[in-house]
């Protein structure tokens, strides 16, 4: 090879070795995401969580400045609806000015959730912030090029990434997509597409959106990762609460997960044994429920009371829960989401009845049955008093569908021990 043909491609490797790009990755902050089942069992708690997902962005903000990236990348659902009350915005406005005057830009996607969102409703949030959509998929800030094609509020039932840019040669390629990638669950299947075709897609980095548990893919030249909702809402975003500092350079892209959540969810068991005296029992719990708090964080706890000891408690009279209420009354931080009882020594038509709510759980999670159950409350809704339809939210429909398991397995249990 001629020296002047080998300086050449030395100089462009070390060009390439010198591209770096420094992110903060968040997406799923549902800022106005209703707390309303949560607040009907705990007031202080609902009114803690009304505000914790506004509160957390502050943390990203500041995370963001402290660590001196190049840019804040939102990949869907800021907001939880279509059209989200003023306060929401003004929050989020806030938050990307606070960016912007530190030079760091805000480059977004709009989600499942908020795919009508109008973001310049109440005028345009500034220059520093980048929404990425079908009339703008690509920008380009410092080394990178940022990819992205934003939801329009219509159910996706096919891959965006057929219609993603190619990479831009000689830069470094970020894309943004709010996906179900597949072998993923508990979550409407938007816009599905295979890992395998995302990192073969030739981006340094992909920053995905839509399920709400933190999860990494990598292959030789590329890294996925769906960065998980910051603030969980309820029991079943437990493994919730952080977003992801992202480096790239020639050596490839580095994730690491940084906490950000201010309110925990936990679920813990309870082991109940047969013999055991009250006081005993009660320091024992106590202890249990203590140590069942994440951290310094408030904690949301939901208890199995398990084993043959569990019988001297009625689930449906509430015994349980007043026990465990009145011990985690003096525990600071930690809060009763619900109170399960397994008895040990399950009778045959408890095991009959136990089967039965498995085969409903697994229906519910059918996307037909999530359809009629949306169907049948839009229908509820408009025959609803106006003060009364948020009850029925769309936004709260996991939360109906768990109580609604509950009660019927509750109503089978008590006709078959009348």
């Amino acid at each position: 090879m001629p020296s002047i043909l080998k300086r050449r491609v030395v100089v462009s490797i070390w060009m390439d070795m010198l591209q770096c790009m420094r992110l903060l990755h968040a997406a799923d902050l549902h800022l106005d995401s209703p707390f309303r089942s949560v607040a009907l069992r705990d007031p202080a708690l609902g009114e803690r969580l009304r505000t914790a997902s506004r509160d957390v962005l502050r943390r990203i903000v500041d995370l963001a400045i402290e660590r001196q990236v190049d840019a804040l990348v939102l990949a869907g659902d800021i907001f939880d609806t279509g059209v989200p009350d003023v306060t929401a915005r003004t929050v989020l406005s806030m938050a990307v000015a606070r960016l912007g005057a530190e030079g760091i830009p805000t480059i977004m996607i709009r989600g499942n959730h908020d795919g009508l969102l109008d973001h310049a409703r109440y005028g345009p949030l500034g220059e520093n912030v980048l929404l990425l959509d079908r009339e703008r998929p690509t920008v380009d800030i410092g080394e990178a090029s940022f990819h992205g094609l934003s939801h329009g509020g219509q159910p996706e039932t096919q891959s965006f990434l057929p219609q993603y840019p190619q990479p831009v040669l000689g830069r470094i390629n970020v894309g943004l997509m709010h996906c179900s990638p597949d072998g993923t669950s508990g979550h409407d299947p938007y816009a599905p597409c295979s890992i395998s075709d995302l990192l073969g897609h030739g981006y340094d980095y992909w920053a995905l959106g839509h399920i709400h548990k933190r999860q990494e893919w990598r292959s030789d030249g590329a890294l996925a990762v769906m960065s998980g909702i910051p603030q969980g809402r309820h029991i079943r975003e437990a493994n919730g609460g952080s977003v992801t500092l992202v480096d790239i350079d020639g050596l490839g892209a580095r994730a690491e997960a940084l906490p950000v959540g201010l309110v925990a969810f936990r679920q813990m068991e309870l082991p109940m044994p047969a013999e055991e005296a009250q006081d005993v029992r009660t320091d024992r719990v106590r202890k249990a429920l203590a140590a069942g708090r994440s951290g310094d964080a408030p904690t949301v706890l939901r208890v199995m009371m398990s084993g043959p000891g569990a019988q001297v408690f009625s689930a449906q009279s509430g015994e349980a829960a007043r026990f465990l209420g009145a011990l985690a009354e003096d525990i600071e931080g930690v809060h009763l989401d619900r109170v399960l009882v397994r008895a040990g020594n399950m009778p045959e038509t408890a095991a009959l009845v136990s089967d039965l709510a498995m085969a409903m759980r697994e229906e519910v999670k059918s996307p037909g049955f999530r359809d009629e159950a949306e169907r049948i409350l839009a229908d509820l809704r408009d025959v609803l008093p106006s003060e009364l339809r948020e009850v029925l939210d769309a936004g709260e429909l996991d939360e109906l569908i768990e109580e609604g398991l509950a009660a019927v397995a509750a109503r089978l249990s008590q006709a078959q021990n009348p």
